[in-house]
């Protein structure tokens, strides 16, 4: 027998990291071809043979994925491809916007190869059934005036295969339960009656918290037989009125018309928790599964089907943030929370190209010759309107979105510009640069970095980089790796915030770290006799025993400074010395407070 043709993907993403792990988890069944850019997506979706099914970023820089979904939707040559959405925007808004410009599916980033796989299979098997139907009404029309049994027999193959269709939309393929799309429809139809008719419900949205963890440590084997187990819990749970979804991956949902009070809720979402807190035992494996919950109360006040699950996931983003297994109602002001953060992204996603960010620096000073040493970049954002917007209310929207990468880079850049330029006019000075956790974990860090010092002529040594102790996420074979490679550029290393993480001094003495700086939490209030003294002085010494020079952050008072330097701290910054300042502000600040740097240039 012929082996049947192998399908054809085709991944459009402006990222060639992202191409790459989608590739990884198709390329063993599939043919999979990749495109950069809209404009040769278009092209390669028109080429024969065309592909089977397209996976689309949505922010790409020539035309968004919404945008050319629409154009590929209404094309006659490329209306029939199944879309597959595979983007970071993960509010229930932007699924919705997906699904009106044509979208067949909305897969969140980072995309889990098994949910990929899984998508991907069911969309081409219910593209592969809507042909062979359409294939089968085509006969039907040639042949139903002299055919009548075959008639008969070609519409009871139809009805098979229009049953198999519905099951491939409204069934999970893992579990067997209702699937989104299942859920979407009975929530729209309960919108939709009158109101007089409306019933009063809870939904109840869980994600399984960490289930990657799962997949990429015991294989996505052992992670499908959790979630069935943890499926049929569930339904052991729901009452006979209630019906329990599989809405995504890792992602459950329970839709209850039980009349509940909302200490009755939140009893239910305990309940929840403590059942699937118990150990799964999976082939020799004890495994335990936390899951956050989001839960909306439906009232006559909701129109779509879009308005409920997207109050869910608010929800749900609340009790993730919280604890490991939290749930919440949904309030009102969720929504205007999530509106605001939404503002905050769309500004930030245009502040790089509008050049909105600017750079301030702090001196650090040496405390025995209280010359300076050199500076610290900050970032700021002056919002058009807005502002100066703190950075504790930017920078996690920018890690999170990812726009860490593009600002961190230009953070880089523009530090060491005029860490050049000034030492053209002053001599020796350092500048350090901080790197975010994501920056850090970034395949293209170390290309970053000689970019953006391959432009400038720096004084050996005077470039540091600052990383928390919270952002080494990665193995710490790969850490010291890509320590001992910057080290390597002549660059040193900087643990920021020292002391608020979870470093060791076994840890520290395997990496090579030339720069341990205390957080100001343990400088504000610090007194001889106090417990902050105690902790300066244990990682003063610490430092000094791994041979590391010590910062202390956040120094305000001479007492505090007079206090650090009979410690051993080498440096401190903060605004006892200075408070940040902007690049022409801090050039001022040098020329009037060492004159003797110029006149020795």
């Amino acid at each position: 027998m012929a082996k049947s043709p192998t399908a054809k993907i085709l991944i459009v993403d402006d990222q060639p990291e992202n191409i790459r792990v989608l590739m990884s988890a198709l390329q063993d069944d599939y043919a999979v071809i990749a495109a950069t850019n809209g404009t040769k997506a278009a092209e390669l979706a028109m080429k024969s043979p065309q592909p089977d099914l397209i996976l689309l970023d949505v922010m790409m820089p020539d035309v968004s994925g919404y945008q050319l979904c629409e154009q590929l939707k209404s094309a006659a040559a490329t209306h029939h491809i199944p879309i597959i959405f595979v983007t970071a925007l993960s509010e229930a808004h932007d699924e919705a916007k997906g699904f009106e410009y044509g979208g067949a599916d909305f897969i969140v980033k980072p995309a889990n190869p098994a949910v990929v796989r899984a998508r991907v299979k069911s969309h081409l098997t219910i593209r592969q059934l809507t042909q062979q139907l359409q294939a089968i009404n085509d006969l039907l029309e040639q042949k139903v005036a002299q055919r009548t049994i075959e008639l008969n027999q070609a519409l009871n193959e139809v009805k098979s295969r229009t049953q198999a269709l519905h099951r491939a939309l409204y069934t999970h393929a893992l579990t067997g339960l209702p699937s989104r799309a299942s859920l979407i429809a009975t929530l729209q139809a309960l919108c939709d009656k009158p109101a007089a008719e409306k019933r009063p419900f809870v939904l109840m949205l869980m994600n399984l918290v960490r289930f990657s963890l799962i997949n990429n440590s015991l294989g996505h084997e052992i992670g499908d037989q959790v979630l069935k187990e943890i499926g049929q819990r569930l339904n052991q749970l729901v009452a006979t009125q209630d019906v329990l979804y599989q809405v995504g991956g890792d992602e459950f949902c329970i839709l209850s018309f039980a009349p509940q009070t909302e200490d009755e809720i939140l009893k239910y979402a305990n309940t929840i928790s403590e059942t699937l807190g118990q150990v799964v035992h999976v082939d020799g494996y004890e495994i335990v599964v936390h899951a956050c919950v989001g839960i909306v109360q439906g009232d006559d006040h909701y129109a779509t089907s879009t308005e409920i699950l997207r109050d869910a996931d608010t929800a749900l983003q609340k009790a993730k943030a919280e604890v490991i297994d939290g749930h919440y109602i949904f309030r009102a002001d969720f929504h205007e929370a999530a509106m605001r953060r939404l503002d905050l992204e769309s500004a930030l996603n245009q502040a790089l190209e509008k050049e909105e960010f600017v750079l301030f620096y702090q001196p650090i000073i040496n405390l025995e010759t209280r010359q300076v040493d050199g500076f610290e970049a900050l970032i700021r954002w002056q919002r058009a309107g807005h502002g100066l917007v703190p950075p504790n209310v930017f920078i996690p929207c920018l890690e999170e979105t990812g726009l860490i990468i593009p600002v961190g880079r230009w953070v880089m850049q523009t530090a060491i510009q005029q860490l050049a330029l000034w030492q053209q006019q002053f001599g020796r000075l350092t500048m350090s640069v901080n790197l975010a956790a994501p920056q850090f974990s970034h395949p293209n860090l170390l290309q970053d970095i000689d970019a953006a010092v391959a432009s400038v002529s720096l004084l050996e040594g005077t470039l540091k980089l600052e990383v928390t102790e919270s952002g080494l996420l990665e193995t710490q074979e790969r850490i010291l790796a890509k320590f001992n490679q910057i080290r390597d550029r002549g660059i040193s290393i900087s643990i920021d915030d020292f002391g608020t993480g979870y470093s060791s001094l076994s840890y520290l003495q395997q990496l090579p770290v030339d720069i341990l700086k205390i957080d100001r939490c343990f400088v504000k209030d610090i007194t001889e006799t106090g417990d902050n003294s105690e902790i300066a002085r244990a990682v003063i010494s610490m430092g000094a025993a791994l041979n590391m020079s010590i910062i202390a952050e956040g120094c305000e008072t001479e007492t505090q400074v007079n206090f650090l330097h009979q410690l051993g701290c080498q440096f401190c910054q903060g605004y006892f010395f200075s408070k940040p300042m902007s690049a022409p502000d801090a050039t001022q600040w040098l020329q009037d407070t060492y004159p003797e740097l110029a006149l020795k240039r």
